[in-house]
């Protein structure tokens, strides 16, 4: 075993061996695989190995699509042998909302460049003729994926790394890890240590002790998952074709053909449960199974054979119980850990060998070169923080699990683990209607219900519509409340605060007391990392504000970009401080009252900053700052002290009408002044010149990125946001719908909503540079129906910023 290495993957699983290869692929040398017992022999190995095209996701759709392209070719380009079956699917709909689901996802399927089709049940026996359609009001029909054995393609991809020059250490039990003095990782095993300047934790069900060696809170848990095989049936064997793989929301189970047979693999709807009382297995664990608990499932197998009739011909065969890692939202882990530089976590794989070749191929970009070709944050492990305790991660792990096949409509969330974070304004506005949605572990509110009654999910507008309409009326009208203390918060400070800022962002910096300025941290390619706020309260002194969700991704950022001796520091303040919105015409008359801090606009100017006494509170940072768009304050105060300037705000604004708004209400204003948003708009994929971003590049200085931001002015967009107003009835685009210029795919939408005070539905979406003009008219796929848009050329509320400056 070599002592040094670039990079060691620990964990010989799907996952760990499809980033092998794809590092080598991308002609990375010296990359080792470090295994404790035999390739496959922790989940792999039992895993039934389903490879759906059909997904939400249009970056899992990528991850999935890939892994069904190379696994048929995998046997020509290693020398190993691949069971490859290309039999296709059909996914289930027996509600109309899971209709909506399904012409939703046809969009995403013309996206991502493969073949589906929405049948009707008389189609299905077409596709299917052993399948009861009862219940049923369409199918989405997938043809060129599949499903695969596990096995054969871990070890040829194993066999494709070696290949290129990849060693793989099997029998080599790893101890511990230990970052040196100098940055890099010592990778300590039983047969020696090899220090590294990657380390990779893709060690499946134990991912969560590995992580534990450096510190690391890894969110997974290893559940209990069962699929059951029938002996060889008559029908099956004289059927010229195999059947498609069937995802059926009544049985909550997949099934398919397996030798012959019929294997159903159901998804229990309650008494699902972690494996080994949430106990990590032991360490000499390996190709063996759980337990099983076929009693317990008899319900939904007795569906699954009213479903397939076949299924209760034949015996069963084989009964197989393995546990299966799974993440609190059912996504796995693939990116940096929190922290220290060049820890790496892919893991957490609920279905892995769909996603083991994709995974592998765009975590190995990131390595390479520092981003992939998709956006990765739904990926990241920095989605969860510390907030994501084993208790949290059990139970909504669970309860992600028990609704593997049901279609969650945009907003709805799991009801379980729920609390973990909340301002201290949280039964406050619980008692004024406030709906609630889960943000970082933070309770965020989206709107608030007059009646009380909670939000009826759908693909269509449904009962939050005329509430938000009246929250956002009162933001154009009067004025607004709105508690945003999920921002994530930094205080950079000392001497170098200043230049380090000015280094890192594209934009200009602050150097004024009291300025305020948007900016944006790029990758060296000139892909958008980070967007933030900076406030510069002294010349020492910077106030940071990022996304929520951005907590952890963005103080790496912060941290990662320092240079050795630069005299900064970064404190993370997220918890320190809460932050209420106050917005509208009235917003002045309002905050006058409650402070004597003279707001005026000769005093007070727009995208400025002041710490003021509000409400008799000192040292409330006051910043003249909205992402809605009207003349307005934010209010960052002391968390313990939020609810003395709520309750005097709410009093002074009884007069003027203020009424308190969620973020929904916040979408519809910010799609009408045209504000991009972090993570749709603006992701890794894109450069700022492709946002239409170029007022936020100060070319005048030097930062991260400038030489490629350069060139890509130069060179002109590759793609280009256009704004557009769309014609629907009762539907808003929600990102990732396909747009039309005739028959030619032109782009795809990132985002959009309702603008009320302009009564138009509102869209962003990329496009080929060349047909973002003015007025030109295109057709977005829209659930189905094609709806027309024309471009707008400015924000459709306030193109001036007049009101904001007022």
């Amino acid at each position: 075993m070599k002592s040094h290495a670039r990079v060691v993957i620990i964990g010989g699983g799907v996952m760990g061996v499809g980033l092998l290869y794809h590092l080598a692929l991308e002609g990375w040398q010296d990359i080792v695989l470090v295994e404790k017992g035999e390739l496959t022999s922790g989940s792999t190995w039992h895993a039934a190995g389903q490879c759906p095209h059909f997904n939400g996701s249009l970056n899992i759709t990528k991850v999935h699509q890939y892994g069904t392209e190379l696994y048929p070719k995998l046997a020509a380009l290693t020398g190993y042998q691949v069971s490859w079956h290309g039999c296709g699917g059909l996914r289930l709909a027996t509600t109309e909302e899971e209709v909506r689901w399904l012409k939703h996802v046809y969009g995403i399927s013309k996206l991502a460049g493969y073949e589906g089709h929405i049948i009707g049940p008389a189609e299905i026996p077409r596709y299917h003729p052993y399948l009861e359609t009862f219940g049923v009001k369409a199918a989405f029909l997938t043809i060129t994926d599949g499903h695969v054995a596990a096995a054969d393609i871990t070890n040829a991809m194993a066999a494709g790394a070696r290949q290129l020059g990849a060693e793989i250490y099997r029998r080599t039990l790893v101890t511990g890890i230990t970052q040196l003095p100098s940055g890099e990782w010592e990778v300590n095993t039983e047969h020696g240590s090899i220090r590294c300047e990657h380390v990779v934790n893709s060690a499946g069900s134990y991912c969560d002790v590995v992580g534990s060696w450096t510190g690391l809170n890894v969110p997974i848990v290893n559940m209990l998952h069962h699929y059951v095989i029938t002996e060889p049936l008559q029908e099956l064997k004289d059927l010229e074709t195999e059947l498609p793989v069937v995802r059926d929301p009544y049985s909550n189970s997949y099934l398919r053909e397996e030798t012959h047979g019929v294997l159903v693999g159901p998804y229990e709807t309650s008494s699902a449960h972690v494996c080994w009382g949430g106990a990590p297995p032991a360490w000499d664990f390996e190709s063996e199974l759980v337990a099983a608990e076929l009693e317990r499932l008899m319900p939904w197998l007795e569906k699954a054979t009213e479903r397939l009739p076949l299924f209760g011909k034949g015996g069963l065969k084989s009964v197989i119980s393995g546990a299966i890692t799974h993440t609190p939202d059912g996504v796995y882990l693939s990116g940096p850990a929190p922290g220290a530089r060049n820890y790496w976590m892919h893991c957490g794989a609920a279905i892995g060998v769909a996603q083991g070749a994709g995974a592998g191929k765009y975590l190995a970009q990131w390595m390479v070169h520092g981003q992939a070709e998709i956006n990765m944050r739904e990926f990241d492990p920095r989605r969860f923080g510390s907030w994501a305790t084993k208790e949290f991660t059990t139970a909504a792990a669970i309860e992600d699990y028990h609704h593997m096949y049901y279609c969650y409509p945009p907003g709805e969330q799991h009801e379980v683990g729920r609390g973990l974070r909340k301002s201290t304004l949280f039964e406050q506005l619980a008692g004024e209607g406030a709906q609630f949605a889960q943000v970082f572990g933070w309770e965020r509110p989206r709107w608030y219900s007059p009646t009380g009654v909670s939000e009826q999910f759908s693909f269509n507008r449904s009962n939050w519509w005329l509430p938000v309409k009246e929250e956002a009326l009162a933001v154009r009208e009067r004025v607004g409340l709105m508690d945003l203390s999920t921002f994530s918060k930094f205080d950079i400070r000392g001497p170098g605060a200043f230049e380090f800022l000015q280094r890192i962002c594209a934009n200009k910096v602050p150097s004024k007391d009291g300025g305020i300025s948007l900016s944006h941290l790029l990758t060296p390619a000139g892909y958008i990392e980070s967007e933030i706020t900076i406030t510069r309260l002294t010349s020492d002194h910077f106030y940071v504000l990022s996304a929520a969700v951005a907590q952890l991704h963005d103080r790496d950022q912060l941290e990662w970009r320092k240079r050795p001796g630069e005299q900064v520091s970064i404190m993370d303040v997220t918890d320190d401080y809460g932050v209420l919105v106050l917005a509208g015409p009235k917003a002045r008359d309002v905050l006058a009252a409650v402070t004597a801090q003279d707001l005026s606009n000769a005093s007070f100017r727009w995208l400025t900053g002041k710490e003021a006494e509000v409400a008799g509170l000192r040292a409330v940072r006051l910043l003249r700052v909205n992402y809605v768009g009207e003349l307005g304050w934010e209010l960052h105060i002391p968390m313990a002290q939020m609810a003395v300037i709520y309750r005097a705000l709410m009093s002074a604004g009884k007069p003027h009408g203020m009424k308190l708004f969620g973020t929904y209400a916040m979408n519809s204003l910010r799609m009408e002044k045209a504000y991009r948003a972090w993570g749709s708009e603006l992701t890794n994929e894109v450069t700022l010149i492709d946002a239409g971003m170029e007022r936020f590049v100060d070319l005048n200085k030097e930062f991260i990125g400038k030489s490629a931001t350069l060139e890509a002015l130069r060179e002109g967009p590759r793609i280009l946001l256009a704004y557009l107003q769309v014609e629907t009835e009762d539907e808003d685009c929600l990102g990732n719908e396909p747009v039309y210029r005739g028959n030619a795919l032109v782009g795809l939408t990132t985002g959009g909503g309702y603008g009320f005070a302009v009564k138009k539905s509102l869209a962003f979406a990329y496009l080929e540079p060349n047909l973002v003009q003015e007025d030109a008219a295109f057709e977005i796929l829209l659930r189905g129906e094609r709806r027309g848009a024309r471009i707008i050329a400015q924000p459709i509320w306030d193109p001036r910023n007049e009101r904001l400056r007022g």
